[in-house]
């Protein structure tokens, strides 16, 4: 179960960043090409402006090209693209101005569109934020934050019972945790297959007499791509014309308190940053001491204590790395206070009768 925490927290930690980190391949209408494009006019001191192949190399064959005059390099050529638009004028096969829509750094930058079955999951979660932003109607103005809460303890309340599965299950492994220890270290030093397969045998009366189904300890991955949906609403939805959800005139308050849930300025997201990464710290470290409460005055392995460090270097990393992705967005640091804030109540209610549910297990045993 450990293990699978450790693999649940990294996945959930590449696909963001690897996700929020993707590069774009020369000859396609993107944003990172475009902003390779080097101007007369934006040139800096020792910048050399980009000449018509170059500009061609990064953006691709132009759709539209009646403008320009291949014969003495001037003129202004076009890019058309479902989704964008670009335009770069040359003078003499130098470009010396360009201007681009509808081209974003990266998808979490870019307002949401009802295409595909992913964006329309995506849309299907923004369209709720903003109804319930006004209380379905009540209101006479689209609060963001209140939508955001809303919205976040629906989906919470929604996981409930995923994450009441999954507490159960990993109560069940913190019991068996010792036996199971016990076994990988009497048959550490015996790697024939014989020994292997009497150590697989014992293990699984192990998990047989805690009732531990092994799929269990997946049941989180469950909830990711709903939490990598609501991610991404977070971070669009202020960028979204409410058109897009069928709404028009609305407009979005995205004030709260000192900043706007949206705002990417550090400084004024450093205080709702710092509450994140408090949280986190605080969550992370209250699910160690509950497991080391149900452990204690049983047996250890060495195993066992290098599984519990290396937990405690990926609470630090979680801590990290939400404060860092909290101070970069506002409305992502209300999001997850409000969802952390929402697992701590979950954790409290969950343990409260811990020590009755592990009583009960012991008596079924």
């Amino acid at each position: 179960m450990r293990k699978n925490k450790i693999l649940t927290l990294i996945v959930a930690a590449l696909v963001l960043f690897g996700v929020m980190s993707c590069g774009t391949n020369p000859g396609s209408v993107a944003y990172d090409n475009f902003e390779k494009i080097v101007t007369v006019n934006d040139a800096e001191e020792g910048e050399t402006p980009s000449t018509y192949d170059e500009v061609r190399n990064l953006l691709g064959p132009a759709t539209v090209f009646r403008h320009y005059d291949d014969d003495t390099g001037d003129g202004y050529l076009e890019w058309e693209t479902e989704d964008a638009y670009v335009k770069v004028s040359f003078d003499d096969y130098i470009a010396v101005e360009k201007e681009a829509t509808g081209l974003y750094p990266s998808t979490y930058e870019s307002p949401i569109e009802k295409e595909g079955l992913w964006g329309t999951i995506v849309w299907g979660l923004g369209w709720f934020t903003l109804h319930a932003s006004n209380l379905f109607g009540l209101l006479n103005q689209h609060f963001y934050w209140l939508g955001l809460l809303i919205m976040t303890l629906i989906i919470r309340t929604a996981g409930w019972p995923i994450y009441a599965k999954s507490n159960d299950m990993s109560l069940k492994m913190q019991m068996a945790q010792p036996e199971l220890t016990e076994i990988q270290d009497r048959y550490r030093n015996k790697k024939d297959q014989a020994s292997q397969q009497k150590m697989q045998m014992e293990t699984m009366e192990i998990y047989k007499k805690y009732k531990i189904n092994l799929f269990g300890c997946f049941m989180p991955l469950l909830q990711m791509p709903i939490f990598i949906a609501m991610y991404q609403v977070v971070r669009r939805f202020p960028l979204t014309d409410p058109v897009v959800f069928n709404e028009a005139g609305a407009e979005i308050n995205t004030a709260f308190l000192w900043t706007e849930l949206g705002n990417t300025y550090w400084l004024e997201n450093l205080p709702m940053a710092l509450l994140v990464g408090l949280m986190m710290f605080l969550s992370q470290w209250l699910t160690q001491k509950r497991s080391q409460k149900v452990q204690r005055g049983r047996y250890v392995g060495a195993k066992q204590q290098q599984s519990q460090k290396t937990m405690k270097y990926m609470m630090y990393f979680m801590v990290i790395m939400m404060f860092s992705i909290s101070i970069t967005n506002a409305g992502i640091a209300f999001y997850w206070i409000i969802g952390t804030s929402y697992q701590l109540l979950q954790s409290y209610l969950s343990h409260r009768n811990a020590d009755q549910r592990q009583e009960r297990i012991r008596n079924s045993l």
